[in-house]
This record gives structure tokens, sequence and C-alpha cells, in this order.
């Protein structure tokens, strides 16, 4: 793996961490958010691409320890990962689910975005706005899924988590017509040492792009990436990284668009039954 998909990784790493408490562990650490108990990505462990010497007892412990309240098991990793432990984590019934890491090292491919009222999202009308297209999303991924894993509290929680990271990620909002019908978000990613990589820069991050479903097929979602691409950029950013689900449609959209695939970042999860 080269020193560019390092850095997309400790970017994806870190970009979570925004989501609760750090607490280091044995070549391992907890994010843990008490507030949003329900929320996965809010309580979860990560191994990163410099945890070369992670003991699978002493991970195991540690996860325990500081997330065993918790009804739910996540353990977000990189393709850095020793072979030992991912085969223990296989052994102890835990199955990876890959997001496809694309990266934007250039310009934006394809043609430019149709002229679209994007603002960003600045005040509480704006957030309310935001919250019921949230929403609408996880309704419809719940329907996808064929069960309500996101429930309106989890939407709710997920949210508080975003507003209170308003600074760093900047959100915004397609309108149409006197609504908002589209949504994305950027974060210029940590800016230290660890997530610039010889021939990138600093990588930042684009992520939670949705559209309402009544208003797909217009651009919307090119105008915001290009929007939110810009956005990191300007605040520090160079190369700029997205994920997709491996099964879904968006990743070829992306790659389409010059975000180039990179990696796989396995979060793993006990196997259901």
């Amino acid at each position: 793996m080269t020193d560019v998909s390092r850095a997309l990784c400790e970017t994806y790493l870190a970009y979570h961490r925004l989501a609760g408490e750090v607490r280091e562990g044995p070549a391992c650490r907890a994010v843990r958010n008490d507030a949003a108990p329900t929320v996965w990505d809010a309580n979860h462990l990560q191994i990163g691409p410099a945890d070369t010497d992670a003991d699978a007892d002493r991970v195991f412990a540690f996860h325990e320890a500081e997330l065993g309240h918790h009804a739910h098991r996540q353990i977000k990793t990189t393709p850095f990962l020793a072979p030992a432990l991912a085969a223990r984590l296989a052994l102890e019934n835990y199955a990876p689910n890959p997001t496809l890491q694309g990266l934007l090292a250039g310009p934006l491919a394809g043609p430019a975005p149709r002229a679209c009222d994007i603002r960003p999202v600045a005040s509480e009308d704006n957030w309310a706005a935001l919250d019921g297209l949230a929403r609408l999303n996880h309704v419809e991924t719940n329907e996808k899924l064929g069960k309500e894993l996101l429930t309106e509290a989890v939407t709710a929680a997920m949210q508080a988590i975003f507003r209170s990271n308003a600074e760093e990620i900047h959100f915004f909002l397609a309108w149409s017509e006197g609504e908002a019908v589209a949504y994305f978000s950027s974060w210029p990613g940590p800016g230290s040492a660890a997530t610039t990589a010889p021939g990138a820069g600093r990588v930042g991050m684009v992520e939670d792009l949705y559209t309402r479903p009544d208003h797909r097929g217009r651009g919307l979602a090119r105008a915001l990436i290009h929007h939110c691409v810009a956005d990191a950029r300007a605040r520090g950013a160079d190369a700029v990284v997205i994920g997709a689900d491996t099964g879904d449609t968006p990743k070829a959209i992306y790659a389409a668009m010059g975000f180039a695939p990179t990696c796989l970042t396995p979060a793993w999860r006990p196997r259901a039954g």
C-alpha cells in the first residue's frame, strides 16, 4: 500500500473520531459517546495503519472494558490490519463490512454541474430542513435493509453529533422551489502529518450525500459534490476522499467523476445469529 493509501485511511478514521470521546488502548482506540449509545459510528473501536503491534487478546479486552455496555459491536480497520488479527476477528464470528474509498487527487472529471441553489446549513431553519431530509434518508435505508435499524432516536442522535461538529463538518443543502431537497457535507481533514502524503497533500473528506427521490436525475448530486470538494479544498484539503457502499451504484458515479478507487476500509461486526 502507498503513502497516499495510508493518509486516506488516517483521514477516514480521524473523521469518525469526531463523533465521540477518544480513549487510547493497546494499539487501538475506543470512540465513545455516552449521549448517543445507539449510534454505531459514535461508539466503536479503531485499529489504524500505525497499529501494527495490535494483540488480539488485549484488543478484545479493551473493547469489552470500554464499549461492552453497548448492544452492538463494531471495529473499524484498514487494509493494513495484521493478518493474524483479521483471522482472529473471523474466528470470533465477526464479518467485514467494507466501504470502498475513492480518492480525488486532481480536478473533478466529467461535465460541469448545472446551476443549483446550494446554501450552507447556518440557521435553525436550515438544521430543521436537514434533519427532515436525514430522516427520509434513514427511512429509505431501513426499507432497503428490511428492518428499522435507523430509528427516529438514532437519526436525532446522529444529527446532534453533526451539530456539535458544525465548525469542522460543513453541511450544504440544495434547494428547489423553496424546498431543501438534497444535502452533502465536507471536512478538510485533520491536517496532521499522518494525513499528509507525498503527491496528495492534506486529505479531506466529503460524506453523506442524499437527494430526495422525486428530485433525482436533475444533477443536484453532481452540483453538491463539486460544491463540497471546493469547500474542503478552500479550507486546506488537497486530495479528497469519498466512501461508497460496495454494493450500491454511487461507487461507479464517483469513479467517473475522478475519485480513483483506492482501498477498502472494513467495519467488522458480529454475524447475525
